[in-house]
């Protein structure tokens, strides 16, 4: 190829009439634009430059179909012209995105339109281009501008690029007198409608862990949204022409013009890399990026976290500025006009609610914005009126609140202020993010600025820490109408207040050295002595910190039907009021993760600690967050089950048996929380089947528990003569793709076996088939009973894995064991990678050390999976010997380790 080939001119591109050689051209010039990129070129300038390369390959193919077309092609070009639009015809074109290309005629213009659509068309396709493609007449246009607000917004960012000027031209006259100057205020409010919706769809936060760059909140989609709302407003469509005519401030422009900089280049970037269209900013694209632009790991924040403060604080920025923007481009109704001129009454002496906003007095500004008191007041107003405040008097605050000392604000007026906002559930959330959109809240909480926009790399947290902080406290407020012992608890707590900072404060240590949790503590003290809290309310708020993944760590990992482990939580906890408050801060810390992270099975352990640790502190049994717990609601329970069990005359059937005495017999030795959540004629059905174990030794029962959530799957059998029954269940559900939860194996008095496993199928959003949970009751019975190999099924079922792995690579196998957690048993902690028959693994590696498994808890660390087991020797003894853990602790790790590097 001669430098000739690689011209932008139609001259240089008119000589490739083959396809392969188009496309050969094409790439070439992505690559020139990618090392460009890499150079260190803007993202402005990649964009615009391959705009202009198709913009020259188009014009080059227009002008080759009408010298090779017929006399009415050649007559007829001058009634038509090629139009560039939507993205294009900003002249934003990402290396790899779709093109949009219409062809305009005046009137019906068949013959050269075909040979356009034709000629033109068809090439685009050829060089693998997505094309976005049109014939239309200039009424067409209007017409369908009219209806059709996609392609209206199209047409509005159409660009000329070759034909017929005059016909393009009175396309735009008639499509601004038409279109946007009467339907003006009704396009507005269609986009920012549409808007909304694809918020709802790309995610209702501008903190995503991994965001669509174009189109989640704070995206390059809010400032087209911006340039077409001031385009039908204003008749700007640019941010620089905004500026200019004033519509936009000057410091706005600089904070836009920098994030749709930083956006372009992000996009070019993961065009280049995918080799297509790709917007979706991975975990692997945030650590590729992140180290190509210069980002070093610190021992207390990675690169990428680095990198992605810097993406967060455009993408807020954006978002925030665009948001002012339209709410100053709205028109307002008739009574919002009419209010101009007879304003409503000042509250407090400064403050005005105008077209349903708070705002100050224009008189009055200044004065706010010098008084801490007053700029309090602001946000007590709104919050108890409300109202939001005016996204301009935000705006003013957050460019003057740098010039006041943090000092000034740690008064007890303003403490006073700060608290009263706190301990009135209803509008907490919303006026703390306010005030972080303004820069307030780093002032009464210094240590909030340091996680401004600080995400937190792995795939378990979904949002950064400040916005999961201000998250947790919405997730707490809500809990105010939740019916049961959840919302029952929150709303008799008294000094929410407390609750709520804590709540803002807990993960206020990440980002820095040291465990982030003893890190908050010091914040905690802190934040105490600015607000002038009593030594009570301090040492409540920093244990609160301290320990605000105490109530998680205990409910999901040990074992709550063992009596020490509820004697030590409660030693920890001490007070009721402290377990309240612990007890809402862990469920809206979980619920803050994330979608769907807060499930009924983990509420239901949460709820069960709760209910347990409460009876301990306070010698009485208390709300249970499985109802009534009324010895009335227990005797009607038995005796329904004894109604149906004399009822029962099948194999196995004994007419001189006291049901009574053995039905009590069997529930005593049950978790409390087992026989609550099991419905009555289930529990009758698995007490038949221990009835008849002479008759049919090994039943399987398969039931979904809608009160959980989960799928359970019931294993009654005699005591079994050898080991590995845990093991066998567990391979069985791993090849069945099912992640299990919890593990309780019980043995009755008289060596019964009642296995319960606890299970979530991804395969069903709801409760599984009936089909499906037979199935697996089948395979779980036949492996038991010897009918099939559990190693044979495991490899002849076991399923790709379609996750792929986290880019920072494989985190380190921890295995812990403790003697100290329950008198009965060795508890073992394993923490490593998730990846399916991982428990499999474990289990058979346990068996193999002569180790019997009592019970075990499935869940998730963060990225790692936390499996737990209760555990006995082989005599059902807990006393192991240190050296014998050892050779357990490094057995595990090295068959966990093996089966991950697999």
């Amino acid at each position: 190829m001669s430098e000739a080939d690689f011209s932008l001119t139609p001259t240089g591109l008119r000589e490739h009439k083959d396809s392969s050689l188009g496309l050969h051209v094409l790439q070439e010039q992505r690559e020139v634009l990618r090392q460009r990129l890499i150079e260190g070129a803007m993202g402005s300038e990649i964009t615009q430059a391959f705009s202009d390369f198709m913009d020259a390959l188009l014009i080059a193919r227009f002008r080759e179909v009408i010298q090779q077309g017929n006399a009415g092609v050649r007559a007829g070009w001058q009634q038509c012209c090629l139009v560039a639009m939507g993205g294009y015809g900003r002249r934003e074109l990402a290396p790899y995105s779709d093109i949009d290309v219409m062809i305009l005629t005046q009137g019906n213009q068949g013959e050269v339109a075909e040979a356009l659509s034709t000629g033109v068309f068809h090439r685009l396709w050829d060089l693998g281009f997505q094309v976005g493609h049109s014939v239309r007449s200039l009424a067409e246009c209007l017409t369908i501008a009219e209806a059709d607000l996609a392609a209206c917004t199209s047409l509005m960012e159409s660009r000329f690029l070759i034909g017929s000027a005059p016909v393009f031209q009175e396309f735009q006259g008639k499509f601004a007198r038409r279109i946007i100057k009467k339907q003006a205020q009704r396009f507005v409010l269609d986009k920012i409608q549409e808007r909304e919706r694809e918020y709802a769809k790309f995610g209702e936060t501008v903190f995503m862990l991994e965001p669509n760059i174009k189109k989640s909140k704070g995206g390059l989609r809010d400032l087209h949204l911006l340039q077409w709302v001031g385009q039908a407003r204003y008749g700007a469509g640019t941010i620089q022409e905004l500026s200019n005519r004033g519509n936009i401030a000057i410091q706005d422009y600089q904070v836009l013009q920098e994030a749709q900089e930083f956006l372009w280049r992000v996009r070019c970037f993961l065009h280049f890399e995918a080799g297509r269209a790709q917007d979706i900013l991975t975990f692997d694209d945030q650590v590729r990026l992140s180290a190509l632009w210069g980002f070093v790991d610190h021992p207390h924040l990675l690169a990428v976290e680095q990198f992605m403060q810097v993406y967060f604080r455009h993408t807020t920025g954006l978002f925030d500025r665009g948001r002012r923007f339209l709410d100053q481009a709205r028109e307002g109704t008739w009574l919002d006009r009419v209010r101009r001129w007879w304003p409503p009454p000042l509250i407090e002496g400064h403050f005005r609610i105008l077209e349903n906003r708070l705002t100050i007095q224009t008189d009055k500004l200044l004065e706010v914005m010098e008084s801490p008191m007053l700029l309090l007041r602001l946000f007590m107003v709104s919050h108890r009126q409300a109202v939001p405040i005016d996204s301009c008097i935000l705006n003013e605050l957050s460019q003057h609140m740098g010039t006041l000392p943090n000092e000034r604000f740690h008064t007890k007026s303003v403490s006073g202020l700060f608290r009263d906002i706190l301990s009135n559930p209803g509008r907490i959330a919303q006026t703390l993010e306010a005030m972080h959109q303004a820069g307030l809240l780093e002032k009464l909480v210094p240590a909030f600025s340091r996680v401004r926009g600080l995400m937190q790399f792995n795939q378990y947290h979904k949002y950064t820490v400040d916005e999961h902080s201000l998250l947790a406290v919405r997730e707490a407020e809500r809990l105010k109408n939740h019916q049961g012992i959840i919302g029952e608890v929150y709303r008799n707590i008294p000094d929410k207040d407390i609750l709520h900072l804590a709540l803002l404060l807990h993960d206020l240590g990440k980002g820095r050295p040291g465990d982030h949790s003893e890190v908050g503590q010091e914040i905690a003290h802190l934040t105490a002595d600015r607000l002038d809290l009593s030594e009570k309310e301090r040492q409540a708020l920093a244990f609160l910190v301290r320990h605000h993944l105490q109530m998680s760590h205990t409910a999901f990992r040990r074992d709550l039907n063992d009596s020490k482990t509820i004697v030590t939580f409660a030693r920890i906890v001490k007070t009721v009021g402290i377990l309240q408050k612990l007890f809402i801060l862990t469920i809206a810390d979980i619920s803050a993760v994330g979608p769907g992270v807060m499930t009924k099975w983990k509420e239901s352990l949460l709820g069960e600690l709760y209910s347990l640790t409460y009876a301990e502190l306070t010698g009485n049994t208390g709300p249970s967050y499985f109802g009534n717990e009324s010895e009335n609601a227990s005797l009607e329970v038995r005796d329904e089950l004894i109604g149906i069990l004399k009822a029962y005359r099948g194999e196995g059937y004994s007419p001189e048996l006291d049901w009574s005495e053995w039905v009590n017999a069997k529930l005593q030795q049950l978790p409390g929380r087992y026989v609550q959540s099991t419905p009555v004629d289930q529990m009758a059905a698995y007490l038949l089947a221990i009835h008849s174990l002479l008759v049919k030794p090994t039943h399987v029962e398969a039931r979904f528990n809608q009160t959980l959530g989960v799928s359970e799957y019931v294993l009654i059998t005699r005591e079994q003569t050898k080991p590995g029954i845990f093991m066998q269940v567990a391979g069985v559900l791993a090849a069945m793709g099912l992640q299990v939860l919890e593990a309780q194996i019980m043995t009755l008095q008289d060596g019964t076996v009642w296995d319960v496993f606890s299970v979530y199928d991804s395969d069903y959003e709801g409760p599984p088939s009936a089909g499906r949970l037979e199935e697996v009751a089948q395979e779980i019975q036949q492996v038991v009973e010897g009918r099939q190999s559990v190693h044979q099924m495991v490899e002849r079922r076991r399923r790709m894995a379609f996750g792929r792995p986290f880019p920072t690579g494989r985190h380190p196998t921890e295995v812990h064991i403790d003697q100290r957690v329950s008198d009965a048993f060795t508890v073992i902690d394993v923490f490593a990678d998730d990846k399916q028959g991982l428990l499999f693994v474990i289990a058979k590696t346990l068996v193999e050390l002569d180790l019997s498994i009592h019970m075990a808890r499935i869940g998730t660390r963060l990225d790692q999976v936390a499996d737990v087991f209760y555990v006995t020797n082989a005599q059902g003894e807990k006393n192991i010997s240190d050296e014998d853990c050892d050779r357990i602790q490094h057995t595990l790790h090295v068959a966990v380790d093996q089966f991950l590097d697999e």
